[in-house]
């Protein structure tokens, strides 16, 4: 993705929301529009989130694959068909609940309540217990990087 193109939407900030017994997560009210939201859903290569975004995230995403020089066109192909065949269409209703498929819940390790990480034109789904983890041993790193920027 071209970090010099602003995203579509901004997520920003963390909430811990539950997942009900019909895997549905209600999304954060600052982060919804006023209608049913078409979203795409993406699990992380190492499946430790779900990735949560529009389809025009997604296709600056797809797009971005497709034009990188540094892989070879074969790399980039397998890529492009396996981006493609995991990604899954949802939608949010005007309450602003996500249904997430079983398949990706248990694969992920979704279930009751989770951590929903916002990341520029996308957000992030978590295990809340995983949340934690990561989150503790990546506040170094963004500790060293805020102080380099001078923030």
């Amino acid at each position: 993705m071209d970090s010099a193109s602003p995203p579509e939407r901004l997520y920003a900030g963390q909430f811990r929301h539950s997942i009900d017994e019909k895997n549905r997560v209600t999304v954060p009210s600052r982060w919804r529009r006023d209608k049913a939201e078409e979203l795409i859903l993406l699990p992380e290569a190492n499946h430790q989130f779900l990735l949560v975004m529009s389809p025009t995230e997604f296709a600056r995403m797809s797009s971005a694959a497709e034009s990188n020089e540094n892989v070879s066109a074969r790399d980039r192909r397998i890529f492009l068909r396996q981006l493609h065949s995991r990604a899954q269409h949802a939608s949010a209703d005007r309450q602003g609940r996500l249904v997430l498929p079983e398949e990706l819940c248990r694969k992920i390790g979704l279930k009751g309540e989770v951590a929903l990480v916002g990341s520029r034109g996308r957000f992030e789904i978590w295990n809340l217990q995983r949340w934690k983890r990561a989150h503790e041993e990546e506040t170094p790193t963004y500790q060293h990087v805020a102080s380099v920027i001078g923030l």
